[in-house]
């Protein structure tokens, strides 16, 4: 029943993203929003029903990261299109964002994780939870990237929501690796030490630094410049599904 449920919320979840962004392509007006706002809402049905059948927030495993990071990336979208003059790109490249993750997840077994022991711990929990929240972010800044390379002005306002998104999903993802940090010193005694996973976890930190830092012939050009926007957004997808 429960694995019924959870492969229907999934395909629910590409079948509205496919279908916004084909309504987006067709320049169907209002049905875009529509199936945006049905996506979200049913990311949020899977975060609810985690929630009460887990008795945790969504942590870690492909169907709980994918309705937590869609879920955020939603409502990010449905913010900044409703007060930013609603730009023509952003719910085509934000449902083709959604689908992607669709379909890299497809074939995987859609489960919830199980509750190990130390789910129970406020460090673990913060360090799961933030880093799915900045994944959201990021990813809502690798779209608004998108948008800027095909817009027409160079310093346009998709730019500006894009890097602010990339500040605020680096604090947050800053703040899950603090607290991830606490959970090693709570556990094996000692805090964090260099090593591979340690690099790979700096990294979207530095991808986001670097394309808040362009300068020189990369900042004029548009592409170039959302080209490095979108590093943060796709790496930490990477990092949480494939590593």
């Amino acid at each position: 029943m429960t694995e019924n449920l959870l492969l229907i919320i999934f395909y629910a979840t590409a079948l509205t993203a496919a279908a916004g962004f084909v309504s987006g392509l067709l320049k169907m007006h209002r049905y875009p929003m529509i199936f945006l706002v049905s996506r979200t809402f049913v990311c949020l049905a899977g975060i609810i029903y985690i929630i009460f059948a887990a008795k945790r927030l969504p942590l870690f495993g492909s169907f709980e990261a994918m309705v937590h990071i869609i879920f955020v990336m939603g409502i990010l979208t449905i913010i900044f299109y409703e007060n930013h003059e609603k730009p023509g790109f952003l719910l085509k490249m934000d449902a083709a964002a959604a689908l992607l993750i669709a379909v890299m997840l497809h074939g995987r077994p859609m489960a919830l994780n199980a509750n190990y022991y130390m789910y129970s711990n406020i460090w673990v929990i913060l360090f799961f939870s933030l880093r799915l929240l900045a994944a959201g972010f990021f990813v809502h800044s690798a779209i608004l990237c998108a948008c800027s390379a095909f817009s027409r002005k160079q310093d346009d306002m998709t730019w500006y929501g894009a890097r602010n998104a990339l500040l605020a999903a680096t604090c947050i993802y800053l703040a899950g690796e603090w607290a991830g940090s606490l959970w090693c010193l709570n556990w094996f005694g000692d805090s964090w030490q260099w090593s591979r996973g340690f690099f790979r976890s700096s990294i979207p930190f530095l991808a986001a630094m670097a394309a808040c830092h362009i300068s020189g012939p990369a900042a004029r050009t548009r592409i170039l410049k959302a080209c490095i926007g979108c590093l943060p957004g796709i790496f930490i997808l990477w990092m949480i599904f494939f590593h």
